[in-house]
């Protein structure tokens, strides 16, 4: 009996950054986000593309604040990725609610000044899961990111 090879993640996230006129700065709780930013700009997330599965179209969730996992837009190669590409940027929005209900009922504050985690998982996309249960398990390719802490600053009163 031969033993079976792990699959490798078909993509992992190096890090987050916000966007500047410059190009991305990463993004580290020591730098915090400005309400302004937060409303106005996405956030960026860097992914590490395996290059063994090059072929591979991804799917996406996003776990900010440890809600339940919201879903970001599939990725395609040769259409989202163009091919033989290593790193590619993508990006999301923090919700844009200053306290809303999470699907499990759970009341949270994702634009509140203060520390929030983000937290991305990837996978392969396959034709079989188009709109059922979303697989990311490592024997799908599937990876979840370290918990990454950003800070978002206390604004000016009256600036929500």
């Amino acid at each position: 009996m031969e033993p079976e090879i792990a699959m490798q993640p078909v993509a992992k996230v190096t890090g987050l950054y916000r966007g500047k006129f410059g190009g991305l700065e990463p993004l580290t709780p020591d730098k915090p986000l400005t309400p302004e930013e937060v409303r106005r700009n996405p956030i960026f997330y860097e992914l590490d593309l395996n290059p063994e599965q090059g072929d591979k179209h991804l799917i996406i969730d996003l776990i900010y604040d440890h809600m339940s996992p919201r879903r970001l837009q599939d990725l395609y190669r040769g259409a989202d990725i163009p091919g033989g590409v290593r790193f590619w940027p993508d990006w999301f929005d923090i919700p844009p609610y200053q306290e809303m209900r999470d699907v499990d009922g759970r009341r949270v504050y994702p634009r509140a000044p203060g520390k929030h985690t983000v937290q991305i998982r990837t996978g392969c996309r396959k034709w079989i899961q188009i709109g059922r249960i979303r697989d990311f398990s490592p024997e799908n390719g599937g990876y979840t990111s370290p918990v990454f802490e950003i800070l978002i600053a206390k604004g000016a009163p009256g600036d929500d």
